[in-house]
C-alpha cells in the first residue's frame, strides 16, 4: 500500500495540472500606421505623387484609434481584428485597411493597423447620362476634413428628377467613437429637402447597445408613369421622426442577436399638379407607430477585391440574417385611427469556393381596414472570380423582383436605365410589380496605370419588365446586350466611373429600340 501512495500523489498533480485553464492570449502592443495618399515608397515615383501628398491632409493617428475595437491588454481575438479591418475600410476616406496580429510570444499577441488615404478634395464638375436622361452637377467636398475623417460637401446638381443647391455633413464620430452624425440641408426644384441624425449604431457584433435620432423632411413633385410617359404628377410633403434604442443579446463575435424599439413617425399630404384621365390624387397619411424589431445575423464575412471597386477590398456577409417586426399606430397618440405595420426580411449566402450566391427576400404590409401597401422584394446575387493574378475577371448575375398589392398610389416599380435596364429609357415600364435580370463579365486590368487608374472592359446583358397586369404579362421580358468600359480610380471617394453602350433588342412603349449610352460614377448594379 505504501508503494503505491508515491504514485497515487503523482496522478493527483498531473490531473490538476491538466485540468488548469489555459491562459488565453492577449494583446500586447498596438502600432497604427496611416499612410498619406501615396506610400513612401509610392512617392518615390515622381514628383507628382509628392505634390499629392503635400497637399493632403494625413488621416490623424488619434482619428483611426477612436475606430479600434481592442485595446492592450484585451482578451484576443481574430474576429474582433477582422470586424475593425471592415469598419476601418467602410470609411470612405480611406483607401485600404489592415489589422494583423503577430506570431503569438509571452502570452501575447501584437497588432499592426495600417490605413491608407484616399485623395479627399475634390473640386469637380459631373456629367453623367442615366436611362436616356442627361445629368449635370458641380460640388466641393472634402471627406477628410482637417484629417480628422469628417466629410462636408456643397453642391449643385441637376438629375434625372430634380435640381438640387445643398450642403451635406457626415461625422463618423460625432462627439464620440461610432457615434454617426449627418446633416443635409438643401432647396430644390421641386421644393426643399432636410435631414438630420445622430445614430449609434450596431457597429460590431458584441456591441451591447444602439440608438438612433433622425429627421427628415421633404417637399418634392412625385411623378407617376404609364407607357412610357407621365401620366400624373403629385406635389408630396413628408415629416419623419425616429427615436430607438436596440439592446444585444449575448453579444459575442460570432453572432447577434438584438432587439430594438422605438417610436416612428411620419406624415404625407398631397396636392395635385397634372392628372390625366381619373384623378387619383393619394390620401394624406398620418402614423404613430410604437415598434419592436427583432434580428438575427452570423458573422461569415467574406472579403473580395475586383467585384465592384476594381482594386480596392469589399466585403459581404454570408451569414444567416433575418429581422422581424411588429408596429401599431394607436389612435390615442393622435393618429387619425389605429393602424398596425408588420415586415419580415431575411438572406443567407453561400461560399462557392472562388464566389458566392447571396439570395434575400423581404416582405412588408399596413395593416387598415385590411392590407394595404404590401410589398415583396426579393433578389438573388451570384459572384464568381476568375481568370489570372494580372488579369482577374468576375461573373455576376443579379436577379430582382418587385410585387406591390394595394400599393400608395405615389409609388410605382420600374424596369429601365436607371433600375439596371441599360438599354431603354428611364422610366420606359412601370408597374406595380418588376422583374430585372442582369449578366455581367468584367475584366480587370489588376493594377493601377502611373498610381492613378485601372482600366477595365465589361460585357453584359440584361432583361427586365415592370407592368400592373399578370405574371404572363410581367414575363414578356425585354431585353439588351452591351459593352461598356470601367475607370477604376482607387485612391479616390468617387472609386469608379462607367462608361455603358447598349443595345435594346425591344421596342418601349413609344417605339424605340437601338442605341443607348450610359455613363456616371459606381457600377450599373
Amino acid at each position: 500500500m505504501t508503494r503505491l501512495l508515491p504514485l497515487f500523489l503523482a496522478l493527483v498533480i498531473v490531473s490538476s495540472l491538466g485540468a488548469q485553464t489555459v491562459q488565453p492570449l492577449r494583446i500586447g502592443t498596438i502600432t497604427v500606421r496611416p499612410l498619406d495618399v501615396y506610400s513612401p515608397d509610392e512617392a518615390t515615383h515622381g514628383h507628382l505623387y509628392r505634390l499629392a501628398d503635400q497637399l493632403h491632409i494625413e488621416t490623424r493617428k488619434s482619428v483611426i484609434e477612436k475606430f479600434l475595437l481592442f485595446h492592450e491588454g484585451d482578451v484576443y481575438s481574430a474576429e474582433r481584428l477582422a470586424e475593425t479591418e471592415r469598419n476601418l475600410r467602410a470609411l470612405q476616406f480611406l483607401k485600404s485597411a489592415s489589422v494583423e496580429a503577430s506570431a503569438p510570444h509571452d502570452g501575447v499577441v501584437d497588432v499592426i493597423v495600417t490605413t491608407q488615404d484616399s485623395w479627399s478634395i475634390a473640386p469637380e464638375t459631373q456629367a453623367g447620362s442615366k436611362g436616356g436622361k442627361s445629368t449635370v452637377g458641380a460640388t466641393l467636398s472634402e471627406t477628410n476634413l482637417l484629417g480628422l475623417g469628417k466629410d462636408l460637401e456643397l453642391g449643385w446638381n441637376r438629375g434625372v428628377d430634380r435640381t438640387r443647391v445643398g450642403v451635406t455633413y457626415n461625422d463618423p464620430a460625432f462627439f464620440a467613437p461610432y457615434w454617426k452624425g449627418a446633416f443635409s440641408y438643401s432647396t430644390n426644384s421641386d421644393g426643399y429637402d432636410h435631414n438630420l441624425a445622430i445614430v449609434r449604431p450596431f457597429y460590431s457584433f458584441a456591441t451591447p447597445w444602439a440608438t438612433e435620432l433622425s429627421f427628415t423632411g421633404f417637399r418634392q413633385f412625385d411623378h407617376l408613369y404609364g407607357n412610357g410617359i407621365e401620366t400624373e404628377r403629385f406635389q408630396q410633403k413628408h415629416r419623419e421622426i425616429v427615436a430607438s434604442y436596440g439592446v444585444a443579446l449575448d453579444p459575442n463575435d460570432n453572432q447577434a442577436h438584438r432587439i430594438v424599439a422605438g417610436f416612428h413617425a411620419f406624415d404625407d399630404s398631397f396636392t395635385i399638379m397634372k392628372h390625366s384621365g381619373p384623378l387619383t390624387l393619394p390620401s394624406g397619411r398620418e402614423f404613430r407607430y410604437l415598434f419592436m424589431r427583432y434580428e438575427s445575423t452570423v458573422n461569415d464575412f467574406v472579403k473580395l477585391n475586383f467585384v465592384n471597386k476594381d482594386v480596392r477590398y469589399e466585403d459581404f456577409n454570408l451569414g444567416r440574417q433575418y429581422s422581424i417586426e411588429a408596429a401599431v399606430s394607436p389612435r390615442n397618440l393622435g393618429a387619425d385611427r389605429t393602424t398596425s405595420f408588420a415586415r419580415v426580411a431575411g438572406a443567407d449566402g453561400k461560399w462557392l469556393g472562388n464566389g458566392f450566391v447571396l439570395p434575400s427576400v423581404a416582405l412588408s404590409t399596413r395593416l387598415d381596414g385590411g392590407l394595404q401597401n404590401t410589398i415583396t422584394t426579393s433578389s438573388l446575387l451570384f459572384v464568381r472570380r476568375g481568370g489570372r493574378a494580372s488579369y482577374p475577371t468576375t461573373f455576376l448575375s443579379r436577379v430582382v423582383l418587385n410585387s406591390g398589392w394595394r400599393m400608395d398610389a405615389e409609388d410605382q416599380f420600374f424596369a429601365d436605365g436607371l433600375t439596371g435596364l441599360r438599354g431603354y429609357r428611364a422610366h420606359a415600364f412601370a408597374g406595380t410589380r418588376s422583374l430585372v435580370i442582369n449578366v455581367e463579365e468584367r475584366l480587370y486590368l489588376g493594377r493601377e496605370i502611373l498610381q492613378l487608374a485601372s482600366p477595365g472592359i465589361v460585357a453584359f446583358m440584361d432583361a427586365g419588365n415592370a407592368t400592373s397586369g399578370g405574371v404572363t404579362r410581367l414575363m414578356n421580358l425585354k431585353s439588351d446586350i452591351g459593352v461598356g468600359l470601367r475607370l477604376g480610380l482607387p485612391r479616390t471617394p468617387k472609386n469608379l466611373l462607367r462608361v455603358d453602350l447598349a443595345y435594346a433588342l425591344n421596342r418601349d412603349p413609344l417605339g424605340r429600340k437601338g442605341w443607348l449610352v450610359a455613363f456616371s460614377s459606381g457600377q450599373a448594379f
